[in-house]
């Protein structure tokens, strides 16, 4: 007699939202590809489900109504999105289990929401113990007291935690997109500066993926041939010694993919220009965001000794690079605005291009919306942009986009037009 055991297998998938494809063709986000590898090296099978923001609404729901649980990614540009999903799953399977993460997560309201679970924080180890605890039958009753970054309205408690980067496996193990013109890529999180405006500031101390891990991934990047891939480590590797290490992995396992990444001026040095100069460089994107000293240093965070000093080693070495700058920083002006662009001009970038800031709740800039005691304040607009400050009017600062918006097209155009030709 034969006695046949029936295991039960979760149904895993995990969504996410992409667009802009005409700029990044990848339909797959770096952290779902993170999270379904580690889960994946566990036992589980995991779908990736990719869903444009321009046609998320016509979502198959029926194909996915029949997972165990599904998870979903909450950024702030997809959050109404993300609640139209979320709302229409439930209505096709009440019982379905859903995760939500994201950065969006540190701000949620929970009763805009039902019993989803939320994870705050990085997702690959909180992930597979909620996967594991669901796939026992929610037994664990000090389950939430041992993960105190998985949330739901029961059990709102919870805080951020700081940990090891813990993953099983390096990514193209188990998970190998079909998307080979471009890849999202990181080799660290979190990052050493504390620029005031910016929100790459996860971590008190910078996450490093091991460096053994890194060069199997680049074999892989390598191995499948993608064409374009964008590294986007706050800034890359997390130091100098180490971004040498890892471009020199890029030289010598995957020359053929083109990089676009995010530099310091303090990581380049002679060692690091020759480096890049045999590096299959996209573009190397450097954020000054300001000349003027009048915006105070925790706020810019910059080095503008570096930025005189190594960036045009840059351009006679015939790097590409982008200088970015940011309009409405408070502190600045129409002529403090107008002396940046002129000095960037003079290091003579690739291209630049000047954005207009961006209020996230949550950095140290925050602190000064409509805080008009304070003898630096800004306010801002519905779409939590910069609007006034105390050193610019409304009406100067629309001067300021103006300004530099004509100023990086003529500049940006004339370069492009120089690198065409030759």
């Amino acid at each position: 007699m034969y006695i046949i055991l029936y295991r039960w297998f979760m149904k895993i998938a995990l969504i996410n939202i992409y667009s802009r494809q005409n700029e990044y063709q990848s339909r797959y986000s770096l952290a779902t590809m993170r999270l379904a590898e580690n889960v994946m090296s566990f036992g589980y099978d995991v779908d990736l489900i990719p869903v444009d923001i321009n046609n998320y609404q016509s979502i198959n729901f029926d194909e996915i109504k029949n997972y165990d649980l599904i998870g979903l990614s909450n950024y702030s540009w997809v959050e109404n999105a993300i609640k139209f999903i979320d709302k229409l799953i439930k209505e096709k399977n009440p019982d379905v289990n859903i995760v939500i993460g994201g950065p969006q997560v540190d701000n949620v309201n929970l009763e805009e929401w039902d019993n989803e679970y939320f994870i705050i924080g990085e997702g690959e180890k909180a992930l597979l113990n909620l996967v594991k605890y669901i796939d026992d039958g929610k037994k664990d009753e000090k389950f939430f007291d041992n993960n105190v970054n998985i949330f739901n309205k029961n059990n709102s408690k919870h805080k951020k935690i700081e940990h090891q980067i813990e993953i099983s496996n390096p990514l193209f193990t188990n998970v190998i997109p079909d998307d080979r013109d471009f890849l999202w890529y990181e080799t660290c999180r979190g990052c050493a500066y504390s620029c005031g405006y910016c929100g790459h500031k996860t971590r008190k101390h910078i996450g490093y993926f091991d460096i053994n891990v890194v060069e199997k991934e680049i074999k892989q990047i390598g191995k499948y041939e993608f064409k374009k891939v964008f590294i986007i480590d706050p800034n890359f590797a997390g130091n100098r010694e180490r971004a040498k290490k890892i471009i020199e992995m890029f030289n010598k396992f995957s020359p053929d993919s083109k990089l676009t990444l995010y530099l310091r001026p303090e990581f380049i040095d002679d060692e690091a220009i020759e480096l890049y100069q045999k590096a299959n460089i996209d573009e190397i994107r450097i954020g000054i965001q300001t000349t003027n000293k009048n915006v105070p240093l925790w706020i810019r965070s910059n080095s503008l000794k570096h930025v005189s000093e190594e960036l045009p080693k840059l351009s006679k070495n015939g790097i590409n690079w982008r200088a970015e700058l940011i309009v409405g920083l408070p502190g600045d002006d129409y002529n403090g605005l107008k002396n940046s662009i002129n000095y960037i001009e003079g290091l003579n970038p690739t291209t630049y291009y000047c954005y207009h800031l961006t209020l996230i709740k949550g950095v140290k800039l925050y602190s000064l919306v409509d805080n008009f005691e304070n003898y630096l304040w800004i306010t801002k607009d519905d779409f939590n942009r910069a609007y006034s400050s105390s050193t610019y009017s409304h009406e100067e600062l629309l001067a300021m986009l103006k300004y530099s918006g004509e100023q990086e097209k003529k500049y940006n155009e004339k370069n492009i037009k120089k690198l065409y030709l030759k």
